[in-house]
């Protein structure tokens, strides 16, 4: 996916050239801009942001891999990736899960814009400490003036808060293809990964929304998600022919 400005030079992003880092150069932080763990301008339990050698970050760079590997052997996804978080009642771990995910790509992958599209229950603001005054809610009903991306504290990484779901926004998100939106916003040349979450009410079109993704994971909930659910949501990607790169059990 190539995502290109048409408003001429961007000002979200200033590489000429992307150069993902291996895995190996994960290892002892080496090659990584991590933030000093006072800095207070990204929540700490966005650890990736702050040690890369940490047990959970480790975990969360085996999802990233997954996913990867299934959006290249499902289409041969090259370049740059569609890929989501999918939460099915998976609480706080999803976001946090999401939030890092994002810094891992950004770290590894390059340019990375995450969307927080779980607009009845916003998290990725908090997450990153940025506001949420505008988002994706304000994109989808034509009400923004302008592209709401915001650059976080993490180096290479975006964020399109979530915004307000007054009148209806929440459904607005389920109305078609976020890949094919976000196609029409004149994008920089990025990775988008999308934090998607079960609404409230429930039987949330998940297979709508993500058609056109690379990859997406699952996250659940022990003892919580009803199973009945989580076999709903896989029959309707399916259908939609989205390659499921997996589940994460919170």
């Amino acid at each position: 996916m190539r995502l290109r400005s048409t408003a001429g030079a961007n000002p979200l992003f200033a590489e000429t050239a992307v150069h993902p880092v291996s895995e190996a150069e994960t290892s002892g932080q080496g090659g990584l801009a991590l933030l000093d763990r006072s800095d207070e301008r990204i929540d700490p339990l966005v650890t990736a942001a702050f040690d890369a050698d940490d047990p959970y970050v480790a975990k969360v760079r085996k999802v990233r891999a997954k996913l990867l590997a299934t959006a290249r052997e499902a289409s041969g996804a090259d370049g740059r990736l569609r890929l989501a978080i999918l939460s099915l009642q998976g609480g706080d771990e999803a976001s946090i899960l999401a939030a890092n995910l994002a810094t891992v790509m950004a770290q590894m992958d390059g340019p990375t814009i995450v969307v927080d599209a779980d607009v009845d229950r916003p998290s990725l603001d908090r997450l990153l400490r940025l506001p949420n005054r505008i988002g994706l809610a304000e994109q989808l009903a034509g009400q923004a003036l302008r592209l709401p991306v915001l650059q976080t504290a993490i180096d290479r990484l975006w964020l399109m808060p979530a915004g307000q779901a007054a009148g209806g926004a929440a459904t607005l998100v389920e109305k078609g293809s976020l890949a094919e939106a976000a196609e029409r916003w004149n994008l920089p040349d990025a990775n988008l990964l999308a934090f998607l979450a079960e609404r409230p009410r429930g039987g949330t079109a998940f297979g709508n929304v993500l058609e056109k993704f690379d990859a997406v994971v699952v996250v659940a909930r022990r003892g919580v998600t009803p199973v009945a659910e989580i076999r709903r949501v896989i029959d309707d990607l399916d259908r939609h022919r989205i390659p499921i790169a997996g589940s994460v059990v919170s």
